[in-house]
């Protein structure tokens, strides 16, 4: 069995040729051009204060997009990440309210999320449904639940039981920041030294000769659905932390975003190729994209007629890198 390296930096040598051949270089360039522009057109965009805002409503995007990156190397797609995340919310909530402390809320959060997970990937690889069809599935029915544990009425002022991630390291540092690192510092070497991450590559590239291999690729599907669920459960935290409530429509551009994130930062949608580095990349992209047209007084359905413009040219340079026509 071949498996593509391309993801891996080590397995080429470092030039500058090669680094204008990689898509994250790439998206890390046009981040840097972007941050230049509204730099440029706005007088607050770059002041510290403005930046951190930035990356702490980055984290919930960013630690489902992690995961998300995931799924896609195995050439599937989670729909239904953000009404799990909005049931984990509603419950972490609920224990908020009943003052039960800080770990077993990140306990049952995790939990529920693996749990969540656990099933899409069950349904995926042993019910033989694809992946944006289970998921679907199982978002519409979380989205009825979360209807149905909320009553149609909000979660408002909730005590500051994870009000510890909101803390200012240093004076300036958000503390809820730190799990973007935490988690995207895992995920590189998960990917590239840990023998599950390197299955999922090697199942995205070619299922059926991963299973001759003996690879277990109903087994690898669901550890990484449930790695997506978990991951779920730790943005509601932070989500939680960030907003103080939980609304009817929670998480719902949350799936969007991620895919798009995990899109321009390079996966292939077709399987097989992606990096989390590339994907935190995309995270920004977005976020300083929604951040710098808010900050202009731009109408807001511009973020997204430019990153539906950037997902449009990111599949159309993996298609022809790959050398498919979609007809």
């Amino acid at each position: 069995m071949t498996v593509s390296h391309d993801f891996n930096p080590g397995t080429k040598p470092f030039s500058m040729g090669y680094l204008l051949k990689r898509r994250e270089f790439i998206v890390f360039l046009l981040l840097i051009l972007e941050m230049a522009v509204f730099g440029i057109l706005t007088t607050g965009f770059l002041r510290i204060d403005n930046l951190m805002t930035i990356f702490q409503n980055s984290v919930d995007l960013a630690v489902i997009a992690a995961g998300m990156t995931l799924i896609m190397i195995m050439g599937g797609i989670d729909i239904s990440v953000g009404s799990l995340l909005g049931v984990i919310a509603i419950v972490v909530g609920w224990m908020i309210q009943a003052d039960l402390g800080a770990v077993p809320i990140i306990l049952a959060a995790l939990s529920i999320g693996a749990l969540g997970g656990t099933v899409n990937g069950l349904i995926v690889a042993y019910g033989k449904v694809p992946a944006i069809i289970a998921t679907l599935g199982t978002s519409n029915i979380l989205r009825a639940l979360i209807f149905g544990m909320l009553g149609g009425v909000w979660i408002t002022g909730l005590p500051p039981t994870v009000e510890f991630l909101n803390i200012r390291i240093f004076g300036w540092l958000p503390a809820v920041t730190l799990i973007i690192v935490i988690v995207y510092v895992i995920f590189w070497y998960f990917t590239k030294y840990i023998r599950l991450g390197r299955a999922i590559y090697a199942v995205g590239n070619n299922a059926e000769a991963s299973y001759l291999s003996g690879i277990n690729v109903g087994h690898v599907t669901v550890a990484a659905h449930a790695i997506i669920g978990a991951l779920t459960g730790i943005a509601a935290i932070s989500y939680i932390a960030r907003m103080g409530s939980v609304e009817m429509s929670v998480g719902l551009m949350l799936p969007l975003q991620a895919i798009a994130a995990t899109v321009i930062g390079g996966t292939s949608v077709t399987g097989g190729r992606g990096s989390v580095i590339g994907t935190l990349i995309g995270v920004l992209f977005i976020n300083i994209l929604q951040n710098g047209i808010l900050l202009l007084g731009v109408p807001s359905m511009m973020e997204w007629a430019i990153v539906g413009f950037f997902i449009i040219i990111s599949v159309s340079f993996d298609m022809l890198g790959t050398k498919k026509i979609i007809h």
